[in-house]
């Protein structure tokens, strides 16, 4: 058993939010200022887990993972499990995905014989969080990449190194992303036309947002601004449409747009986290 260590970034989401679990395809990208790192030194005996106060998180996703490997392996991994991370917690930037990729390369790292590949088992792990996890964020916290996702598919890396200026701004509030999911599919429910409406216009976000990064990154500046604007005006709407921008996040998309900015969009599940916005 050696010594380990693994950097995550966490990621967030130009559109595609809530219908890609219902086929659509959502545009992710690594976060450029948000990472979780896991470290782990071995020890004669027991798992210590710093901080104390990851302890609780770490040993659901152990536990989560222990029936799916071989018996007692986890009890023979004995040192010290050190995770740092930058991450908040709840924000739709990746928190849960992150931990869940680094474990298990951490694992794989230990020997340990997974029942299926990396990318299957992380999402299987991060199942424990959202009951039924897309594999988006796992993909695109694994690959690192801007990706495109589709459900059922592998990931498209996009490739796109050129990125005009997104910044990344806090509401301050925080909710769980099975909450989000579950007051999007009672809203479809209640109105089946209009949410699939909704789920249409998310997905043509996604392909006005795919025609800008590729204009952006062909030199085509003031095109590809004006498409990505569009793409997140568009997602937005859907948000709103869905009853997931709260007052706070309202007036914090107001204020951004005063300042100049050329779009502002939620980011991840919705009700609260943080918001993305673009400028020239």
């Amino acid at each position: 058993m050696s010594a380990f260590e693994c950097k995550i970034p966490g990621k967030w989401v130009l559109t595609g939010e809530h219908t890609v679990l219902r086929g659509g395809t959502a545009i992710a990208l690594p976060h450029p200022d948000f990472h979780l790192k896991l470290s782990f030194l071995p020890g004669p005996e027991g798992l210590k887990i710093e901080p104390a106060e990851a302890t609780l998180v770490i040993q659901e996703i152990l536990d989560a993972a222990r029936p799916h490997l071989a018996p007692g392996f986890l009890d023979s991994c004995t040192g010290t499990l050190k995770i740092q991370s930058t991450i908040p917690l709840g924000a739709g930037l990746g928190s849960s995905a992150a931990l869940c990729v680094a474990v298990t390369r951490w694992l794989t790292h230990l020997g340990a014989k997974l029942p299926e590949n990396p990318f299957e088992f992380a999402k299987r792990l991060e199942d424990h969080f959202h009951g039924k996890s897309s594999g988006m964020d796992i993909a695109v916290t694994s690959i690192s990449k801007p990706i495109l996702f589709k459900m059922d598919q592998p990931p498209e890396a996009l490739g796109s190194k050129n990125l005009p200026r997104f910044t990344f701004h806090d509401t301050g509030l925080r909710t769980r992303t099975s909450g989000c999911v579950a007051k999007v599919e009672a809203f479809r429910s209640q109105a089946p036309q209009r949410g699939a409406e909704i789920d249409h216009l998310m997905m043509q976000a996604t392909e006005q947002g795919l025609d800008g990064l590729r204009k952006f990154a062909e030199g085509q500046t003031d095109a590809g601004l004006q498409d990505l604007a569009g793409a997140m005006r568009s997602g937005q709407k859907c948000f709103y449409d869905w009853d997931l921008v709260p007052k706070a996040a309202r007036e914090l998309e107001q204020k951004l747009l005063k300042e100049g900015a050329l779009a502002v969009k939620l980011t991840g599940a919705g009700g609260g986290g943080f918001l993305v916005a673009l400028w020239g």
